[in-house]
C-alpha cells in the first residue's frame, strides 16, 4: 500500500477499498457528503444503491440531514440560485465533474430524482443495515419470513443460564469439593450471565483454554486429608520444638527468605491451618507463609554448602503442600471446563430459543449476516448484496470490531466496488466505544489506498501548534505500530477567533493530578 496521502475528495479515484484516516476536526463528514454527491453524479448511482453506515441512531440522523442539504444546496448552484458567500465546497465539486465531462442539465435531473427518492436512502446504523439485509434476502440468508426486534435479550440469555446452572451445579450430583470452590471463586448465575454476555458480544473471539483441560484429574481428597491428620498429630505434639528447630538454622538459609519474623509468621498460619475441619476450606488460604515449612522450599534456600533443617514435619508440611496445590489445580481445570460449557452449550441454547421464538436482538442481526456470508451460500449472497449497494461509505469505522470489517470485507474486498472507510483510530482507546484496535490495523493493511486530512477546521491555529510539538517530539507517541501522528495545519474555513479574557495563558495547558486530594485521600476510589 501506498504511503499516506491528503484525500482529494473532488478528484481522487472512487473504486476499491480506500481508508480516510483522520483526526476529529478535520472535516470527515465535509468529506463524506463529498464522496457521496460524486457516486451519485459520476458513478450514475441512486439514493437506495449507495450505503452509508455509522454506528449510533443520532449520528445516522446527522449524516442523513447533512447529505440531504448538500444535494439541495448543489442542485441550487446548478439552477442559478446559490447563497452568496456559501461554503466554497459546491463549485468547487461542479467544476471538478464538469472538467470529467459531467452535463449542468444531467446533474440536475438526477440531483432532483435523488432528493425526490431521498426517504428510501441506505443510510443506516450497523445493526439497520444488518437488519435490511437480512429481511430483504430470507433465502438466502435462511432466516424466518417474519421475526420480532427484541430491544434486550437480557432475559432469555438469563433463562439459558439458570436452565444451565439447575442441569449442572445445583440439581447435578456435584462433587462436594467443586462445589466449596465454585462458592470459594464467587460463581452465580448472575455471574455466569455476565461471562455469557461478554463472549455473546465478541463471538469471533479465540478462546484458549490452559492445557489439561481434556483430563483435569480425579476429584479425590483422600491424600489430601491424610496429609492434614497427620501434620495436625505432629504440630500439636511438638509445635515448639518445630519452631525451635526453624530457628536454629536460619543461619543456613537464605536471609533474604528467611527470618526470624518469617518464621513465627509462619508457626501462626500453621495453627490456623490445623484448626480447619475440612480440607476445601484450606483452599481458599494463602499457602506462602505455610510454604516456608515445607521441606521442598528450605531446600531451595539453603545456602551452599550447608545443611537443610530437618524435621519430620518439615516432610508432612510438604505431603500436605503438594496434595493441595493438585487439588487445587484439578479443582481449576474441572471448573473451566463448567465455564467451557456454558460458553458453548449457552451460546447455542440461546441461539435456538431464539430462532424458536422467532425473535431476533441487535447483536443477532450482524452475527447472523457474517455467518451468512461465511457460509456455503455466502459468495452468491455477497454478490447479491454488492449489486444491490454497489458504493458504501462506513464513518466512525475506528469503532469497527471482527464481525463488522468480516462483513463488509466479505462485501467488498477484491473487488472495484467503492468502499470508503473513514475514521479516527486514535479514539479507539476509549473502553465504552467497544473497539477492536487490530482488526482497524488488520481492515488498514488491506485497503488499497490510505488517505489523511490535514486541515483542522475546529480548533485554534496557537492550540494546533502546540499539539504539533507536543505529539511529534515521540516518533511513537501512541505506542503501537500502524498508528503515527500526523501533524495537522490550520484549516481555511472562515471562524472567529478564540478568545479568552479571564486571564493570561498558554493555547496548550497541561494539568497533572495530584497523589491525593485535599484533604489528604486518594483521588481514586470515593464514595
Amino acid at each position: 500500500m501506498s504511503r499516506v496521502q491528503n484525500l482529494d475528495v473532488f478528484n481522487g479515484p472512487l473504486e476499491g477499498t480506500r481508508l480516510v484516516e483522520a483526526s476529529a476536526g478535520t472535516g470527515k463528514t465535509w468529506n463524506l457528503c463529498g464522496l457521496y454527491l460524486r457516486v451519485l453524479l459520476e458513478q450514475r448511482r441512486q439514493v437506495q444503491q449507495v450505503l452509508v453506515v455509522t454506528f449510533t441512531k443520532a449520528a445516522t440522523a446527522e449524516l442523513r440531514e447533512r447529505i440531504r442539504s448538500r444535494i439541495a444546496e448543489t442542485l441550487a448552484h446548478l439552477a442559478g440560485r446559490a447563497v452568496t458567500g456559501a461554503d466554497p465546497f459546491v463549485p468547487t465539486l461542479l467544476d471538478s465533474l464538469r472538467t470529467r465531462g459531467l452535463d449542468d442539465g444531467d446533474m440536475r435531473v438526477r440531483l432532483n430524482e435523488a432528493l425526490l427518492a431521498f426517504d428510501e436512502a441506505a443510510i443506516f446504523t450497523i445493526h439497520g443495515f444488518c437488519q435490511r439485509a437480512l429481511a430483504d434476502t430470507p433465502f438466502s440468508t435462511r432466516m424466518p419470513m417474519q421475526v420480532e426486534l427484541l430491544e434486550d435479550d437480557a432475559m432469555l440469555r438469563a433463562e439459558v443460564v439458570h436452565d444451565f446452572w439447575r442441569r449442572r451445579v445445583a440439581d447435578a450430583a456435584l462433587n462436594p469439593q467443586l462445589a466449596t470452590h465454585l462458592v470459594q471463586r464467587g460463581d452465580t448465575p448472575q455471574r455466569f450471565d455476565a461471562l455469557l454476555k461478554r463472549q455473546l458480544a465478541k463471538p469471533l473471539a479465540r478462546l484458549v483454554w490452559p492445557a489439561g483441560m481434556e483430563s483435569p484429574g480425579v476429584l479425590d481428597a483422600s491424600n489430601a486429608e491424610q496429609a492434614l491428620q497427620q501434620v495436625r498429630t505432629l504440630w500439636r505434639a511438638d509445635r515448639d520444638g518445630i519452631v525451635r528447630t526453624l530457628q536454629r538454622g536460619l543461619s543456613q538459609l537464605d536471609g533474604r527468605r528467611y527470618k526470624a519474623g518469617t518464621v513465627e509468621g509462619g508457626a501462626l498460619e500453621w495453627d490456623a491451618w490445623i484448626a480447619v475441619d475440612r480440607v476445601g476450606d484450606l483452599l481458599s488460604l494463602d499457602g506462602k507463609k505455610p510454604g516456608y515449612y515445607g521441606r521442598t522450599q528450605l531446600e531451595v534456600y539453603t545456602k551452599a554448602k550447608c545443611t537443610t533443617p530437618r524435621h519430620a514435619f518439615f516432610d508432612a508440611a510438604q505431603d500436605l503442600l503438594d496434595a493441595l496445590a493438585t487439588l487445587r489445580q484439578s479443582l481449576g481445570l474441572h471448573r473451566l471446563r463448567l465455564l467451557r460449557d456454558l460458553l458453548l452449550e449457552g451460546t447455542q441454547a440461546l441461539r435456538d430459543a431464539k430462532r424458536q421464538r422467532r425473535v431476533i436482538a441487535f447483536d443477532d442481526m450482524l452475527f447472523n449476516l457474517h455467518e451468512r456470508l461465511h457460509g456455503d451460500g455466502g459468495p452468491a449472497l455477497a454478490a447479491s448484496l454488492r449489486a444491490r449497494f454497489p458504493a458504501a461509505l462506513i464513518d466512525e469505522f475506528q469503532d469497527t470490531d471482527p464481525l463488522q470489517f468480516g462483513t463488509f470485507d466479505r462485501l467488498y474486498g477484491g473487488s472495484e466496488s467503492t468502499l470508503f472507510l473513514l475514521g479516527d483510530p486514535k479514539q479507539a482507546i476509549y473502553s465504552f466505544r467497544n473497539a477492536d484496535l487490530h482488526t482497524y490495523l488488520q481492515a488498514k493493511q488491506s485497503a488499497r489506498a490510505e488517505y489523511t486530512l490535514l486541515e483542522n477546521q475546529r480548533s485554534s491555529q496557537p492550540l494546533l501548534e502546540g499539539l504539533n510539538a507536543l505529539f511529534s517530539a515521540q516518533p511513537a507517541a501512541f505506542m503501537q505500530a500502524g498508528l503515527s501522528f500526523l501533524p495537522a495545519q490550520f484549516g481555511r474555513k472562515p471562524r472567529p477567533a478564540f478568545e479568552d479574557h479571564s486571564a493570561p495563558r498558554a493555547a496548550l495547558q497541561l494539568w497533572r493530578l495530584p497523589a491525593r486530594g485535599a484533604g489528604g485521600e486518594p483521588l481514586l476510589g470515593r464514595e
